[in-house]
Parts: C-alpha cells; structure tokens; sequence
C-alpha cells in the first residue's frame, strides 16, 4: 500500500461540466427553417429537428412548446430577415432606379444566405395564425410598397396594377435562388439575378384580352371513378391541406363510399402521389408539344413558357398542392419527382442557352427557375394576371426581350458584371 494518498485529479483531468451554447435557439430555428421549407409543415417532426441539433426531444421543448410555436418563429425570423436587408437600402426617392437596384440586390442577397430555407415563402400563409400570418404580411406588404414605388417613379405613366404586377414578379425573381439548388458562385448569383429582376422594369405588358385563360377553369367532371377521385382530392387538398382532408372527405366529394375509394387507391398519399405524377407527365408533354411545333431556339423557349402558363392557371389546385404537400409524398417517390423536375429544367435551360450562347448552361438554368417562380407566384395571387402578362414578363427573363424575334441579347436595365 502506497504511503501517499492518491493525489487529487488536476483541473484538466476533471470532466468539464456542459454548458449550453449560447446559439442553442438560433441552431434549432436554422434546423427547423431548413426541414419546413424542404419538407413541409406537417411532414417535420421535432425529434428530427432535436436530433439535427444535436440536443434531446425534451431540450427543444425547453426553448419551443409545440411545433406550432417553432414553425412561426422561424417564419417570423426570415420575415426578420427581409426586413433587416430592406431597411439597409436608404430611400432615394430622387434616384428611384437607383434605390430600386439596391432592393433588389439586397433581397437576392437575403435569398441566397437563406437557400436551404427560403423557400418557406410559398405555403407559410396556410399553416399560420392570424397574427403570425399578419406579422409576416406586414413585412412582404412593405417591400412590396418600396419597390412599386421606385418602379412608378422610374415609369410615372405605369399604371397601379401594371405596377403592382412588374414589382410581384421582381419579389418572385429575387426568391427563387431560396427555391433550388442550382451551383454557381455566390457573387455571379447575385449579379445575375439582380440584372434579371431589374430587367423587369422596361417590360411593356401586352394589351388585356389576348390571354387563353384569364382564371382557372372549373369545367366538367370526368366520368371515370379514378379520375373523378384524383380532381376532388386535389380540390380538397388545395383548400383544406392533405392532412386535414380524410378518405371519407373524399368519398362524399365524389359521391362515392369509402370503400369505392379504395378501389382505385390503397391510400390517400397514395393519390397524392398519383396527381404529383400525372402533373409531371403533362409538364413533360409539354415539352415535346413545343419542340414539335417550333423551328428555332426562341420559338421553343416562347411556346414552353405559353404551355407551361397555361397550364398553372388551368390547374391552379394541382400547382398549390405540389408546391405545399410535396412533403407529404413518400421519400423514395419525393426524390423520383424531383429528379424528373430537373431533367425538364436541364431541358429548358438547353434551349435558353442556345437562343442567348452568351448563357452558360447554370447561369440559363437560374434563369429558368426564375421564370418558373414568377408563373407558379403570379398564377396563384387572388385576383390572376392575365397569361399574357405573365407570359410577357417570364419571356423577358429567358430571352432578355419582350417579342419573339431570334435575335439575342437584352434591352432590359443594364447593370454592370
């Protein structure tokens, strides 16, 4: 036996005693905006969001009581966000164009940062109360009201609504890095996009009248059992969300019992996913469609944004639905609609780069997506643009001009690069 006691464990040796990061909440609504805008609201569950941040179930609640508490938290922080890069811009009246530059930039800015969780903007007004819906309203109403205003001060004879249009579009255009996953270096990102939406400001809308649809087509109801099971769950879904809309919703909207809708469906995400999957393939056709019927680069380009237009204001439920319930199909099933989308951008952006071959390939698949922002954005406002409005601006995008001459390059507002 050792003459000594064992002396004591030195400072280092002891085991340091945890402490929270002093980030904690901010970790978990970084975490949670990332799983709500990739997954949606009802698909998210807290134990993963917990298990993302590295802490225990019972530790989250400690900084949010409920899903419900986290989810307008996040939203309110983005609003937050928005904002902050808004407020950064001095007023200019006397230099609209100028002001109206540094919004822009300022909010492709904030959509970069926040390219993992951005696109929460698309479904939040769904999910959210009252207040919380009329906080962030708030906040998008005042941006919205700034860059109208620059847009009037730069175009005095633009009238309201042309007006209110062109600034929708340019708020659309400047979200929709936050909405893919496009590679390209931050700083060509923001030129980019910021030169798109300022291009906007010169657009010349077409007279009102022209447009195939000017609101969503109600029409008759199909006579097959499947068919009339896949509109009415999609009418229901758009207006109640997927999970508040039960199989016996379903069957009294179809005039069917509940056992006739499993007939034809083994389950309700099972119709999800079959609707998902018919909007595919008609996106699909639609390409072939405006290849068949075109002889030049722009001529494809112009037909695939008239289709594709006509097709959200045609099928504005099934548009809403998949922009807010993709979460809610099936991952394997999720991940095989993605990667179709993709091969229907690469499509596009194919042809954009052959009309503009000053167009790298990524730079003309961030301007897609742009495009595909402001149709799916402007087609579900309430009161619905005309198509050839948003034909107009969505062409403008792609091909840097308002008609459907082959010739390249842009007269919209230069900005350097």
């Amino acid at each position: 036996m050792s003459a000594h006691p064992p002396a004591p464990p030195t400072t280092s040796a002891r085991t340091a005693p945890r402490r929270r990061p002093r980030d904690r909440r901010e970790q978990i609504l970084q975490s949670a905006a990332r799983a709500f805008s990739a997954n949606g609201f009802h698909a998210v569950r807290l134990d993963d969001i917990a298990a993302d941040v590295g802490i225990s179930a019972p530790a989250l609640y400690r900084h949010f009581p409920n899903k419900y508490a986290l989810f307008a938290e996040t939203t309110r922080t983005l609003a937050d966000a928005l904002a902050d890069a808004t407020n950064a811009v001095p007023a200019d009246t006397a230099h609209p164009a100028t002001e109206l530059r540094g919004l822009l930039a300022a909010l492709t800015d904030a959509a970069i940062e926040n390219r993992r969780s951005g696109s929460l903007y698309h479904w939040e007004d769904a999910f959210l109360k009252p207040d919380d819906a009329r906080y962030v309203r708030d906040i998008v109403v005042a941006q919205h009201r700034r860059i109208r205003a620059d847009l009037q001060g730069m175009r005095p004879t633009l009238d309201r609504d042309e007006a209110d249009l062109i600034a929708a579009a340019m708020t659309s255009v400047v979200a929709s890095p936050a909405t893919h996953r496009t590679a390209l270096p931050t700083r060509q990102i923001g030129e980019l996009i910021t030169h798109a939406a300022l291009s906007l400001a010169t657009v010349e809308l077409p007279p009102e009248g022209r447009a195939p649809h000017t609101a969503p087509l109600t029409g008759l109801a199909p006579t097959s059992k499947r068919e009339l099971l896949l509109a009415e769950s999609i009418r229901l879904f758009a207006a109640h969300g997927f999970h508040d809309v039960t199989i016996d919703d379903i069957a009294r909207a179809a005039d069917l019992p509940a056992s006739g809708v499993y007939r034809h469906f083994e389950s309700k995400a099972a119709i999800l996913q079959a609707a998902f999957w018919r909007a595919s393939d008609r996106v699909t056709a639609m390409i072939a469609d405006a290849l068949s019927s075109s002889t030049t680069p722009r001529e494809v380009v112009v037909g695939l944004v008239t289709r594709y237009v006509d097709l959200y204001l045609t099928n504005n439920d099934l548009i809403s639905v998949y922009v807010s319930e993709i979460g809610s199909v099936a991952p394997r099933q999720r991940t095989a609609l993605r990667n179709q989308q993709r091969i229907n951008i690469e499509e596009w952006a194919a042809w954009v780069s052959r009309d503009r071959p000053d167009l790298s390939a990524a730079r003309s698949r961030f301007l897609v997506q742009a495009a595909l922002n402001v149709a799916i954005d402007l087609t579900r406002l309430p009161r619905k643009p005309s198509a050839d409005h948003i034909c107009a601006l969505c062409i403008r995008l792609l091909t840097g001009t308002d008609g459907t001459s082959d010739e390249g390059g842009s007269d919209g507002v230069e900005v350097g690069e």
